[in-house]
């Protein structure tokens, strides 16, 4: 069927940008849910876990990992120092991160939030689907990665 020809209900069924957002926004929910306890965002808890991986990883490195812009990268770490959870060393221009007390103590209760939110999205999906959907994006995102960086 071609698009001009299609319904509004079928567009959006077969559009990978809003069907991607929609599917964002719910595993935000669910995620959100188990990261509430620890009164930190699941975005964050990312970042620490690159953090406790790599002590001493640069602010550039979290921005090229996370796929997040650096000045998003500066806020938190702001966040996160501010709390503990971070320590920020600077060398002339150059700034390092790395766990601080506060995370260290909730580094197992982040990879427990983490499982467990991990365990709920691939038993309401299915663990087949859940890791091919994974594959397929992590794939998709890949291409289209080297694609903008090849034609900006």
């Amino acid at each position: 069927m071609q698009i001009d020809e299609q319904t509004d209900d079928n567009f959006l069924e077969s559009c990978l940008f809003f069907n991607t957002n929609v599917l964002s926004r719910y595993l935000l929910k669910l995620a959100e849910k188990e990261f509430k306890y620890l009164n930190i965002s699941p975005a964050h808890a990312s970042l620490l876990l690159l953090v406790y991986d790599s002590p001493g990883i640069s602010p550039k490195q979290l921005s090229k990992n996370l796929h997040l812009t650096p000045s998003t990268i500066t806020r938190f770490i702001d966040s996160l120092e501010k709390k503990e959870y971070v320590i920020r060393r600077t060398k002339g221009k150059s700034a390092f991160i790395s766990p601080g007390k506060k995370a260290v103590e909730y580094k197992k209760l982040i990879a427990a939030a983490y499982k467990k939110f991990y365990l709920k999205y691939t038993k309401i999906l299915g663990s087949d689907t859940a890791n091919q959907l994974s594959f397929s994006i992590f794939k998709a995102n890949k291409k289209l990665a080297d694609y903008l960086d090849n034609n900006e």
